[in-house]
């Protein structure tokens, strides 16, 4: 009765072993991993960076400083033309204001948000399947007054 049980122990601990041996996402990420660890990023200027998914570094956080509301938009362009990266756009609370995905090929990605207050917005980009690459970052906010922050398609 016990020998079961005893073999069904030590092979749930030999496979949690196994698991804690893959690379962890995050291992080699550089500090900007997490929300609370993002890196200040100016308006109106690129900023780069790298990610490399199979080398643990999948995810940068960035954080920008508004003075007032209005419409935000975070524009992405990464080196390798195979590199699809995910930028999403988030409030000071980490609520997702606004997503999208730079797909293999792709230029441009640029992520329309309504920053519906001044303070402290931020800006998750993560790796999710392609060949390590740098990208560029930039937040620049549209001053023109009138439409809708996402275009209606």
């Amino acid at each position: 009765m016990f020998a079961p049980r005893r073999i069904m122990v030590m092979v749930c601990g030999a496979a949690l072993g196994l698991a804690a041996c893959g690379s962890a996402p995050e291992e080699n990420s550089g500090g900007d991993a997490y929300r609370n660890e993002a890196q200040s990023m100016p308006l109106d200027e690129w900023v780069t960076g790298e990610l490399d998914l199979d080398g643990g570094d999948t995810t940068d956080w960035k954080s920008i400083d508004l003075e007032a509301s209005g419409k935000l938009m975070v524009e992405l362009k990464a080196d390798k033309k195979g590199a699809v990266v995910h930028v999403g756009v988030y409030d000071k609370h980490g609520l997702a204001l606004g997503y999208g995905t730079r797909k293999a090929g792709a230029e441009l990605l640029s992520v329309p948000v309504k920053a519906a207050a001044e303070g402290r917005y931020f800006v998750r980009i993560v790796h999710k399947d392609g060949a390590k690459t740098v990208y560029s970052v930039r937040a620049v906010m549209d001053d023109s007054g009138g439409g809708d922050a996402v275009p209606d398609l």
